[in-house]
């Protein structure tokens, strides 16, 4: 049986993500403290650590938090079997109008480790999602050749210029999926 969570906690979690999502896009997050967020959050500070260890542990969450929600926002993954130049070139025009650094600064912000997880966080989203899709098992195999695809693919999105890259990086990308899942990809 599922354990429900009490509203109180859920209102109290989104509040304190809310508060430290604003001091994001005003500071570092070692600069904030436990005090001064659950002072913002008008929580005590007991409060804060009934729901998070520590600062970290709360960017660590948010940064999951925002890595769902923008892979939840991506409605072609059908492509990426079906048709995988065209998911390559939408996840490109996606990332162009949906993923702008000053709208996420949880990217932007943090220990050095914590933003390193973010290609594992996306590719880890992203995979799942492929998954959902039902065309592949879940297995170790699987999990190796979408990794190499979907790192290699996220790398290539975080370029500088992808526009310049795009023809030859998505003519090899494509040309790694129907490799790696032969049997999958439609023609």
């Amino acid at each position: 049986m599922e354990k429900k969570t009490d509203l109180r906690v859920v209102k109290t979690k989104r509040r304190i993500k809310e508060v430290f999502n604003e001091l994001l896009t005003k500071k570092d997050v070692k600069k904030i403290s436990v005090t001064e967020l659950s002072r913002m959050a008008e929580i005590n500070k007991g409060t804060f650590y009934l729901h998070y260890k520590d600062i970290y542990e709360l960017y660590a969450e948010v940064l999951q938090d925002k890595v769902n929600e923008i892979v939840n926002g991506i409605t072609f993954f059908n492509e990426f079997f079906d048709a995988p130049q065209d998911f390559i070139y939408h996840l490109a025009q996606y990332g162009k109008h949906h993923l702008r650094p000053e709208d996420y600064p949880v990217f932007q912000s943090g220990n050095f480790i914590y933003v390193q997880m973010i290609p594992e966080l996306m590719t880890e989203a992203l995979r799942n999602k492929i998954y959902e899709q039902g065309s592949i098992e879940r297995t170790e195999d699987n999990n190796i050749r979408l990794n190499y695809i979907l790192f290699s693919l996220y790398h290539f999105l975080q370029d500088e210029h992808p526009d310049k890259k795009y023809p030859i990086v998505s003519k090899l990308i494509v040309g790694d999926i129907r490799a790696a899942f032969p049997d999958v990809v439609k023609k």
